[in-house]
């Protein structure tokens, strides 16, 4: 084992001491010792604390403005010694020759996942409190002439999505009789409801390829796939449907859902680009985005339904039997198709539909004469 050499000599050297806290330099007097534990450079300020530091740890920080040397032990110590040229001539040599290695850096990985973990607590926050407050914001300002123009070009656009391969729309059902009947059940579940713009409903032949369900665009536009007028076994469960598109609409839901869709479809774009594969991921974790706003949207239009129905003397059970033979024909969605499901739990919707009771019932939905009517209306 070999030890390093006796200092020599020197005069006390002296230089500027920053500690890292405060925005203030104190004049301290410069010497080196040699210890038990190695030689140390010793930092004695006028009055204070005396601080000792290990000369094989202390390094030269570069880039530093001209005729300054200035001293620390590492990146994530912040104090400082700050030399004059004539001090540095005289006390980096006594120091050694590791004053001139790379001063040493504090792991990465703290840092790191602090950025990581604000970054995510901020993309979080943005996608699902700020985006949605503002689109619900804007929903509520829309111009309803403007509302009503998007809805007729989604109305346009899911016709051609779900035509045939030729990209022909689907067929709109317009038999007279049958139309008349649909314009009976709307003008009775929708008694009461007040919007700036007239209820559109439509129902489609999806015969060729059922679709089975319903929908509601911005405008007041509701449409109906004959596959699901089919499926009901009573007027009163398309009402209930019916009902439930209803609240949609009221509550605005078709354009809050456009406007978060594309804004939060839009942040993770950005984020996870569209290489290798980035487009499918942005669409995934758009639609699951989408899917958790919808699940909320849903259960406030069930409710919407069942008060509606209540309202005008219809039974809200039989929103909950539909959906009991939906849930034969398609199952529950479990795990993580549940999560990128936009409904509920089926099983949820059929206990609350079912435990608020009918009220008296008034007139049934429609006549059997009606109503064969508008099982006829795509024929």
């Amino acid at each position: 084992m070999t030890r390093e050499a006796t200092p020599p000599e020197i005069q006390p050297v002296w230089g500027d001491y920053f500690d890292g806290l405060r925005a203030l330099r104190q004049r301290v007097r410069l010497t080196v010792e040699d210890t038990y534990r190695g030689r140390v450079l010793v930092i004695e300020p006028p009055e204070g604390k005396v601080r000792h530091w290990s000369a094989q740890h202390i390094r030269r920080l570069p880039d530093q403005a001209p005729g300054k040397t200035v001293l620390g032990l590492s990146l994530d110590d912040p104090t400082r010694v700050v030399l004059s040229v004539e001090a540095a001539e005289t006390l980096l040599p006594i120091i050694g020759s590791s004053v001139r290695g790379r001063l040493a850096a504090p792991p990465l990985w703290p840092r790191a996942l602090i950025v990581f973990m604000a970054g995510a607590v901020t993309l979080a926050a943005l996608i699902f409190m700020v985006l949605p407050a503002l689109a619900g914001s804007l929903a509520r300002f829309m111009n309803p002439e403007a509302e009503v123009a998007m809805g007729r070009e989604h109305y346009e656009l899911t016709r051609r999505m779900f035509g045939g391969e030729a990209g022909m729309p689907l067929r709109e059902c317009d038999d007279p009789a049958g139309r008349a009947a649909l314009a009976i059940l709307v003008a009775r579940v929708s008694d009461g409801v007040d919007l700036p713009y007239d209820i559109k409903v439509q129902i489609l032949d999806d015969s060729a390829s059922p679709v089975l369900n319903a929908y509601a665009v911005a405008g007041g536009r509701i449409t109906f796939f004959d596959s699901l007028i089919q499926t009901a076994r009573t007027p009163e469960e398309v009402a209930a449907v019916f009902a439930h598109e209803l609240g949609h609409v009221v509550y605005s839901d078709p354009v809050r859902h456009t406007l978060q869709s594309a804004s939060s479809q839009a942040v993770l774009a950005v984020l996870v680009g569209d290489l290798s594969g980035g487009g499918v991921l942005t669409a995934t974790f758009g639609n699951a985005l989408v899917a958790s706003y919808s699940r909320g949207a849903e259960m406030r239009a069930d409710d919407f339904a069942v008060a509606q129905l209540t309202a005008t003397g219809l039974p809200p059970s039989a929103m909950g039997s539909f959906f009991e033979r939906a849930r034969a024909t398609w199952g529950e969605a479990e795990g993580l198709g549940a999560y990128f499901s936009s409904h509920p739990r089926l099983t949820s919707r059929i206990e609350a539909s079912l435990g608020v009771g009918d009220p008296p019932i008034g007139q049934p939905a429609l006549t059997p004469k009606d109503w064969a009517a508008l099982q006829s209306i795509c024929r």
